[in-house]
């Protein structure tokens, strides 16, 4: 289960999660076999064993049923201190790796799935864009003390945008590609813009 900078999350977090990955995994099984149109909130509950109040409750929307991941029940503190530091890049690079390299199993197979319908399906890839540009306005109105508003807005909106380009080309590249080599380059182009990209000991220089 996640952890936030080493310590456990509380017994009320770890079932709220879990809770909302039982909810999840029957509504991808149900997505992946009928197709995402013919699935209602109602069908992901019954499946699920709970009431359609309780998904509503808990992501809002059918799409979010396939963008929400753990990772959005954590506090931002981790992803402000990377975009607020000196070297914003380098930071959530290191951030991103761990991630990655802690993604595994079971959360590696549903984070897959999930990407899969959001790169197959118009309308969840749309709601994503307008949750990561909620997310990105979040995380810039934190930075801006530091780094400035404006500054923050374009940093952060950047590389958000640049980290969904990688997945993107990881999901329809049918994830033969390692990702955290697909972020390296992406953050790479961020920083060096589009001419020869820097070799393994200059990026982590």
């Amino acid at each position: 289960m996640t952890e936030h900078r080493g310590e456990p999350l509380g017994l009320r977090a770890r079932k709220k999660i879990a809770a909302m990955e039982r909810i999840q995994d029957a509504a991808l099984d149900l997505f992946e076999a009928r197709g995402f149109d013919a699935v209602t909130i109602e069908a992901v509950a019954e499946a699920a064993e709970v009431s359609p109040r309780t998904v509503y409750r808990y992501f809002g929307t059918k799409e979010m049923l396939v963008i929400w991941d753990e990772f959005d029940e954590v506090e931002l503190s981790p992803l402000v201190d990377a975009f607020a530091s000196s070297d914003p890049i380098d930071g959530l690079r290191q951030g991103l790796h761990l991630g990655f390299v802690n993604l595994e199993g079971e959360q590696l197979r549903r984070s897959k799935r999930r990407l899969r319908l959001v790169y197959g399906v118009p309308a969840v890839e749309a709601t994503l864009a307008l949750h990561a540009a909620a997310f990105s306005r979040r995380i810039a109105a934190h930075v801006a003390p530091v780094h400035g508003e404006l500054r923050s807005h374009v940093l952060v909106h950047a590389l958000v945008a640049g980290i969904l380009g990688a997945m993107r080309h990881w999901t329809l590249n049918d994830f033969k590609e390692s990702p955290i080599d697909l972020l390296d380059q992406a953050l790479d182009v961020l920083q060096h813009g589009t001419g020869t990209p820097p070799d393994e000991s200059e990026r982590h220089e």
